[in-house]
């Protein structure tokens, strides 16, 4: 079986968030562990293939093609030298794609025109493999970005099994009423759309009528999106589908904190307390933070932003850390109102928080082995992996009753196999009581925090567990072969 994977992102290369992370090691998992090759197409992004010093070579010119008003050709690249396991293959149409950030502009502000990048980039896809007669038994698309190129590939090949992983749904690639007929896509599937979508058309809508099947990245969250949409085109497309939910994995390689030459300490299940005290002292000096090793640190990598309930957290946070019995380390893009509120945190509680705006590797390595917690008070959170990642750790999550949190995180306080702690109402009162109870319980039970630590270390969160769920979807696709 041949299966081509259709992204926005590829850790660590072209990387924003989960996605990325996903993008590296599901094909991967599923071409070494289960035999199905996979190849991944995604855009050529000029800021962060040529400045890395990249390597590409050229496997096809593509025409012209006016889509949303912008006429522009484009070329169908392969990266070479990648390290990764599949063959990358990258769409390159920098009229559309030069814009030194994947989604958003400098106020972290959705490009006003990714839903017509993403028809250009959907035609592209489908141009391509017509042109190149390449064969697939399956094509995997990822969220609404992925609606157009699924849509063509439905039109050339109707006999092609198709499945879309819906990674968030809050983002939908929302469409004006008559927007659809002048995106280049086909008649057919246009005429579709309208007659499924009533007054609400979409890319993501666009993209679940092409597939066969659906799949989230948990089972609660499968269940919250059929109770959210429930009677809407939406939810009715995801009934027809029997959407499921399968759990994301970690890589186990990239997230080791056994793993020697890098920034953090080395160590495991049986060195896990005197090394999460060494990496708790380097993260503070990384971070310039003051240096003291009773202070606790929350540390969390992640978007800033309300959807990860990134304002519940700082404003549960902010007398604690103003009365220098907490501190805050946060990696990741934040809105500008969240940038603002960071930076006078900064003022009025020097030492105590610090802030990187962007991803970055070495920084996330030592968050997870330096930090005592990871709060995550999402108020939507389709699977999560920042919750895996920290078990890998021995680092305990705080974490909302939603989505796949609520499938991998279970209450230590009321179960005898929990691993984390569970924060009762979406509110920053809430977050700061289960912040401080779980201080507490830390402080007060050391042998016990010993235990928990070694047990979610020990967790088997590993792809290899999610590429088998997902190879035995593959196989009940009605036309994979």
């Amino acid at each position: 079986m041949k299966c081509l994977y259709i992204t926005q992102e590829y850790a660590p290369l072209f990387a924003e968030g989960g996605l990325a992370l996903t993008s590296n090691a599901l094909p991967a998992t599923l071409q070494t562990r289960r035999g199905i090759r996979h190849d991944l197409v995604l855009p050529y992004y000029p800021w962060l293939v040529e400045p890395r010093g990249l390597t590409t070579e050229v496997v096809l010119e593509l025409p012209e093609r006016e889509i949303g008003g912008v006429r522009s050709g484009a070329q169908v690249h392969r990266l070479l030298r990648h390290g990764g396991t599949c063959e990358i293959y990258l769409v390159r149409a920098d009229a559309w794609y030069d814009r030194h950030s994947i989604y958003r502009d400098a106020n972290y502000t959705a490009f006003t025109d990714e839903t017509r990048r993403a028809a250009f980039f959907g035609w592209c896809v489908a141009e391509w493999l017509e042109q190149t007669h390449h064969s697939y038994d399956v094509i995997h698309g990822n969220d609404w970005q992925s609606g157009a190129a699924m849509a063509h590939l439905r039109e050339r090949f109707p006999d092609l099994a198709q499945v879309l992983t819906i990674h968030n749904a809050l983002y939908q690639g929302r469409l004006q009423l008559l927007e659809p007929g002048g995106l280049g896509l086909p008649a057919a599937q246009v005429a579709r759309l309208a007659e499924c979508a009533g007054d609400d058309p979409s890319l993501f809508l666009l993209g679940l009528l092409a597939a066969d099947a659906a799949v989230t990245c948990s089972p609660t969250y499968a269940y919250e999106l059929m109770e959210e949409f429930a009677g809407t085109p939406v939810g009715d497309a995801l009934a027809q589908r029997n959407t499921t939910g399968i759990v994301f994995g970690v890589d186990g390689t990239l997230w080791d904190p056994a793993a020697l030459g890098r920034c953090t300490v080395p160590y495991d299940g049986t060195t896990v307390d005197e090394g999460k005290s060494l990496n708790k002292q380097a993260l503070q000096k990384h971070m310039r933070l003051a240096e003291n090793d009773s202070v606790p640190i929350v540390g969390v990598c992640s978007r800033v932003v309300p959807e990860k309930g990134s304002d519940l957290l700082l404003d549960a946070l902010t007398p604690l850390l103003r009365e220098r019995r907490v501190q805050l380390v946060l990696v990741g893009p934040s809105t500008d109102e969240l940038r603002a509120q960071l930076e006078a945190l900064h003022t009025q509680a020097p030492g105590m928080v610090g802030y990187v705006p962007q991803f970055d590797q070495d920084t996330a390595w030592l968050v997870y082995a330096g930090a005592d917690l990871t709060v995550m008070p999402s108020r939507t959170e389709p699977c999560g992996l920042n919750q895996l990642i920290a078990y890998r750790y021995g680092t305990l999550p705080v974490a909302s009753a939603v989505g796949g949190l609520c499938d991998t995180v279970s209450d230590l306080r009321a179960h005898p196999d929990g691993g984390g702690f569970v924060i009762p109402e979406h509110t920053a009162q809430s977050v700061r009581t289960t912040v401080l109870e779980a201080l507490r319980w830390m402080r007060e039970r050391p042998q016990e925090l010993g235990v928990v630590r070694r047990r979610v270390m020990a967790q088997d969160w590993s792809w290899a567990v999610t590429a088998r769920e997902y190879a035995e979807l593959y196989a009940r696709l009605p036309k994979a072969g």
